[in-house]
């Protein structure tokens, strides 16, 4: 599962929502490295992309070779930020002191601008879920907020522990399904020179990421 690359408004500090940006230069060299990454892992069957521009292209830099089918839908575009769309966190904060205060209060029911919150987000996953087969293996490129959310209804999360996924533009999950048993896994495209721009140093590491190291810039 891998979130977009990183855009202009990830770099302004600004909430798109179901508003977009283009990718900046890292985000697209985030998205390639994440499709060189997944040359040499089970190829998916397919592609399951959010329809937002900043995931198209996304998906379009990762699956280069386009050899993997890809599918876009609407129930996989960021969550609705409603009034909030385009503002910073400390614009919000100055304009709607009392909504930001009840956002951190509760960050899993409330819905910012009036827009959706994580069950809202989760009800829509598993919509898709119905109305889509699926595959053997399955690429998905979405956004931030809804990997928690997809992430949450696999592994059953609890709604704090959704609240600590990390899950910045120069990573992807892998989830593996065994018999009743899934083990979650992420790759981090860590490696970064100038000139060269991000390659994964190719090391899964174990389990979800909750805390972001130095070297994760930006997105988050």
């Amino acid at each position: 599962m891998f979130r977009h690359g990183e855009t202009e408004w990830n770099v302004a500090g600004k909430m798109q929502g179901r508003l977009d940006s283009p990718l900046t230069e890292r985000g697209g060299q985030q998205a390639m490295a994440h499709g060189r990454l997944l040359a040499g892992l089970p190829s998916p069957d397919c592609l399951w992309v959010s329809s937002a521009g900043r995931t198209r292209a996304t998906a379009e830099l990762l699956n280069a070779s386009g050899q993997v089918p890809m599918h876009f839908s609407d129930a996989l575009v960021e969550r609705d930020c409603g009034t909030w769309s385009g503002k910073t966190p400390s614009q919000v904060r100055a304009e709607h002191g009392a909504e930001w205060a009840q956002l951190q209060q509760d960050a899993f029911r409330y819905r910012p601008g009036g827009g959706e919150n994580l069950p809202d987000l989760m009800q829509r996953f598993r919509d898709l879920l119905d109305q889509w087969p699926l595959p053997e293996c399955l690429g998905i490129v979405t956004h931030g907020v809804v990997s928690r959310a997809i992430l949450g209804h696999f592994l059953q999360l609890s709604e704090e522990q959704i609240r600590q996924v990390k899950h910045p533009n120069a990573l992807f999950y892998e989830l593996s399904f065994v018999d009743d048993d899934i083990q979650v896994r992420h790759y981090l495209a860590d490696q970064y020179s100038q000139g060269s721009g991000f390659e994964h140093s190719g090391q899964a590491i174990d389990g979800i990421c909750e805390e972001l190291p130095p070297q994760a810039v930006s997105g988050e």
